[in-house]
């Protein structure tokens, strides 16, 4: 989908010619998506509950003053089991932006569970965000998972991503710890699509000055 052109400004030359700035800020394409759904589960003794997900998404339109974001994204999923037999709580969430320079994607996923006499609790959660300008397509987020308590104690975290443009980039880390009978799993994770290339941030230190973002960005 092609939106927001103004054709009484552009004038027939009768040759190929490269747009200008003002050309190219009018012209949107692709959107914004996100879902996300989280699930609980307790049996047994006194269990107990709590699901919530949230989604956000904005296609061709800036949502801050100032800012020439094509698309915006925003999701998020919380999944909380305790004080039953069995207990398990998991979260998934799809979150994806494209303004036109290929877009940029997150697919995560994040579960755990647990069993015996007053379990938990058990929580997965995950957020993530995605934004698009004239240039760039950038998504980020986290997602993580907790269990308690015992050697049944399990969690499984997962996050995929890519990118469709000509430069792009994955940052990504991951965090666990299991400690008297508790599991934890996180990853943090960040992918960008560029129509231009992208900047090394060892570069940007050598420079010996503050970083300085383009504004073609």
């Amino acid at each position: 989908m092609v939106a927001g052109c103004e054709t009484s400004s552009l004038q027939n030359s009768g040759a190929a010619r490269m747009l200008t700035s003002a050309e190219m800020d009018r012209i949107t394409a692709g959107g914004a998506t996100a879902t996300s759904q989280a699930t609980a589960l307790a049996s047994g003794g006194a269990p107990r509950t709590t699901v919530s997900a949230t989604t956000q998404t904005n296609s061709g339109t800036s949502l801050i003053p100032g800012f020439s974001f094509r698309n915006y994204a925003a999701t998020r999923a919380t999944a909380l089991a305790s004080n039953g037999q069995r207990v398990q709580a998991g979260v998934s969430t799809q979150i994806s932006v494209d303004g036109g320079t290929g877009g940029a994607w997150i697919d995560a996923a994040a579960a755990g569970t647990a069993a015996g006499g007053g379990t938990g609790p058990v929580q997965a959660s995950t957020q993530a965000y995605g934004i698009s300008t004239g240039r760039t397509d950038f998504a980020f987020g986290s997602v993580s998972a907790s269990a308690c308590c015992g050697s049944t104690a399990t969690v499984q975290v997962k996050a995929d991503s890519g990118a469709g443009g000509p430069y792009s980039q994955e940052i990504r880390s991951t965090g666990t710890s299991d400690v008297q009978g508790q599991a934890q799993r996180r990853t943090d994770i960040a992918v960008v699509s560029s129509a231009l290339p992208i900047l090394d941030p060892a570069q940007l230190s050598a420079t010996g000055g503050p970083a300085r973002i383009s504004p073609k960005y």
